[in-house]
């Protein structure tokens, strides 16, 4: 009998939030072998036969170790700090690794002024990777999305089992029927907003694993609409006329400031945001991914609300 021809092998880095719709989306496809690197060990998923190995993120002994006994073909990190993508890169390009996806979903990665609160910052990483794939030496792309949509549901991302700064509350607040959202102009919240369920990402980023030349960045989104028709849908899932706020750029600025030097993590990652929403980094512009896996069908972003909002009767 001819031996069974071994399957690649994925490792994805964080099994939680994202990582987790990455992880069942490759289950489900059944194409690769997977590996979930972890800090902790992970019961529930190894009761499932899906394989844990716990590691180091600060050890490029430990990630090398790790990578170069699994045999890795390609890792997905779902980890946005800086400093554990530098050392999970090195330890990639040391283990033989022919592929690496950095956990930059969301906007487009040509603008990126997201704050760090140490002395590296996620576009770091970015010219990392550059510099590595211009001498060939790791292949990797970002997966561009605009806004994912669980940003919407109840608790956010953090509702979701992820971590980050996400609760739920940020620019529309469905539970308190309440918004507050960037301007650009006099013409209101006219900034445009491209939208992803983090399932439908997690399809994406799968079907993309079987594809033999990747670019730099990959794109994809749900729907794409200015903030004030975000705002309508989240009015008309309600039934109820929400309390705006509006923050022109001196707003933005001014708030930053003030939360970076009171350390406010939480208000400096959402102004940030809003911040990259009117630099346009959140309109993803191509649907590259859309169109090359057309069965791949993304939920409208009022079907997804409707899933986890009801009318508000007060």
């Amino acid at each position: 009998m001819a031996a069974e021809l071994r399957r690649p092998k994925v490792a994805v880095c964080g099994s939680g939030g994202l990582g987790r719709y990455i992880t069942e989306a490759i289950i489900r496809a059944g194409e690769w072998d997977l590996v979930i690197l972890s800090r902790h060990a992970q019961p529930e998923l190894a009761e499932r036969g899906i394989r844990v190995k716990v590691v180091d993120y600060t050890s490029h002994e430990s990630l090398h170790n790790v990578l170069a006994r699994q045999r890795v073909h390609t890792v997905i990190s779902v980890i946005p700090d800086p400093d554990v993508q530098l050392v999970l890169i090195d330890a990639c390009v040391s283990a033989g690794v022919l592929r690496f996806v950095p956990a930059e979903f969301e906007g487009s990665p040509s603008q990126r002024p997201l704050y760090s609160s140490s002395g590296r910052d996620r576009m770091t990483v970015l010219r990392r990777l550059d510099e590595l794939r211009e001498n060939n030496i790791l292949v990797s792309t970002t997966f561009s999305c605009g806004l994912f949509m669980e940003y919407f549901v109840p608790g956010g991302w953090l509702g979701c089992g992820g971590g980050g700064w996400n609760d739920g509350t940020f620019l529309i607040d469905l539970k308190h029927k309440k918004a507050v959202l960037p301007i650009d102009s006099e013409t209101g919240a006219s900034a445009i907003v491209c939208l992803t369920s983090a399932i439908d990402v997690a399809q994406f980023v799968c079907g993309a694993l079987s594809l033999e030349e990747w670019p730099p960045e990959m794109k994809m989104f749900g729907e794409r609409m200015r903030l004030r028709d975000l705002l309508t849908i989240a009015e008309t899932v309600r039934d109820r006329e929400f309390k705006v706020k509006y923050l022109n750029e001196d707003d933005i600025e001014y708030n930053l400031s003030r939360a970076i030097a009171s350390g406010d993590w939480k208000s400096q990652c959402e102004l940030q945001t809003m911040r990259s929403i009117n630099y346009e980094e959140y309109d993803i512009g191509s649907r590259d991914l859309n169109a090359i896996f057309p069965h791949i069908r993304t939920i409208p972003f009022e079907v997804f609300l409707r899933r986890y909002w009801r009318p508000s009767t007060h």
